[in-house]
């Protein structure tokens, strides 16, 4: 059988685009490309003879082998002395790989898409930065798309996706980079009720209100460029029939006046509703081009990148060199990450996480253990069912399915006999593989299994 790797990049790949990784996280130098689609058969580890060569000091020399069936990709740990993970889970016998699968070989982190196709094209320049190598790209590509057509825009997604930074690239794109087209942004869901909501997108014409002088409102203010409104579908019904009805004529009316204006720009709403209408009235959203900003649970492989970013965001609010704190990341750090079930679905939730350890970590002679400690306390208010989070029962009671001691027995045992019975080397060589435990509950547990 054949094995071949094909690289993320040139006619080849396209024509041969299918499951791949996406290298979410590794050392410097450590791996020669960032992506790699999989064909038929392959292997990776450290050796020169490996169809994909990972230069980690964890990595054994044949580490890994993929076989593509067709029922899916399988890894197969080929007897590595630090184990595979999959999902955080040390994994020893051929195990499928599922859409969004997190993989842990040695120092470098992986996630595996079962259609690699949309990550080929290389991510599109903008002023506007987002965060992310991998999801920017197609993501651009779709906003460059909705630039073109004559139609306003939606965007869709979970809250925190990004869906402003989103609207803002659209803003970037329809200006072509020029910086003097205007940019409004407004929250729909601030709204005190119908009356302020068409008296702050129109305007109010002179002597309507007694007090009130004329004012135009932020249609007006947009003229030219891009208006974002965030959930939108907290607007009234006929609010949105009056924006329905700018969109269409692409003139505007102050509350009071007669005379229309006409006024030239892009609305771009967003919603976090569900489809079909997203919270919107039906005519409104036929005449919108919809656009899905993905969560993060849906691009894994961007969150080490994106965290790496609001790291460097949050150190430079307070004073500090993000250097140090980064070089103290690992792939475990961004494995925990990328696991189903931890907190950070958004990027509010990713820079919380940053302000907690840029705070926390460099004021440590530890920061790694600092970060890694940050890390798993958020997790395991979350889940009680990570592999490094061990439940331990008190002396004299039956372990739970859930402890990680039951879930690994076969691991700790094999290790334990491995390092001649030597408690604090199981426990060292276990930690470094993901596996938490403690010298005292390993005797409990090796004593109940009649391990000698």
């Amino acid at each position: 059988m054949i094995s071949t790797v094909e690289e993320l990049s040139g006619d080849a790949s396209r024509r041969l685009a299918g499951p791949g990784f996406l290298v979410a996280w590794a050392p410097n130098n450590a791996v020669v490309t960032d992506r790699f689609l999989i064909s038929s058969e392959m292997t990776m580890g450290r050796s020169s003879r490996a169809d994909v060569q990972l230069r980690h000091p964890k990595v054994s020399k044949i580490h890994v082998r993929l076989v593509r069936t067709p029922d899916g990709v399988f890894i197969d740990d080929q007897g590595s002395t630090n184990g595979t993970f999959v999902g955080g889970t040390c994994v020893r016998g051929p195990t499928r790989l599922s859409e969004e699968a997190v993989i842990r070989i040695g120092g470098v982190l992986f996630v595996f898409h079962e259609n690699a196709q949309p990550f080929i094209e290389p991510a599109m320049r903008a002023d506007v930065e987002m965060a992310g190598r991998f999801h920017v790209g197609p993501l651009a590509a779709q906003l460059r798309e909705a630039t073109l057509s004559p139609r306003h825009v939606l965007l869709t997604g979970p809250t925190g996706s990004g869906k402003e930074l989103a609207a803002r690239m659209i803003g970037e794109l329809i200006g072509g980079g020029a910086s003097q087209a205007p940019f409004v942004v407004h929250n729909a869901a601030c709204f005190a009720g119908e009356q302020e909501a068409t008296s702050s997108l129109f305007g109010v014409g002179a002597r309507v209100f007694s007090g009130v002088d004329a004012r135009f409102g932020l249609i007006e203010e947009a003229r030219g460029g891009v208006l974002f409104l965030d959930e939108a579908h907290s607007l009234p019904v006929r609010v949105q029939r009056s924006l329905l009805r700018v969109m269409e004529d692409g003139v505007s009316r102050r509350i009071g006046e007669n005379r229309s204006r006409d006024v030239k720009l892009r609305f771009v709403l967003a919603s976090n509703e569900p489809p079909p209408d997203y919270g919107l009235i039906p005519d409104l959203v036929p005449r919108l081009r919809v656009v899905e900003i993905p969560g993060l649970a849906q691009r894994r492989a961007d969150i080490p990148s994106i965290f790496e970013r609001l790291v460097q965001v949050s150190s430079a609010r307070a004073g500090l060199d993000p250097g140090p704190l980064l070089a103290s990341m690992n792939a475990e750090h961004y494995e925990l990450m990328c696991l189903d079930g931890f907190p950070t679905d958004n990027v509010r939730g990713l820079l919380d996480l940053a302000d907690r350890i840029v705070v926390k970590a460099p004021s440590s002679a530890a920061p790694a253990r600092i970060i890694d400690e940050v890390l798993r306390d958020r997790l395991s208010r979350q889940t009680e069912s990570v592999p490094s989070a061990p439940m331990e029962a008190p002396e004299g009671e039956q372990p739970t399915a859930s402890s990680a001691y039951i879930r690994c027995k076969d691991e700790i045992i094999a290790t334990y006999r491995r390092c001649d019975r030597n408690m604090a080397a199981t426990e060292r060589v276990l930690h470094d593989r993901g596996i938490r435990t403690s010298r005292r509950w390993l005797g409990i547990y090796l004593k109940r299994w009649a391990v000698k």
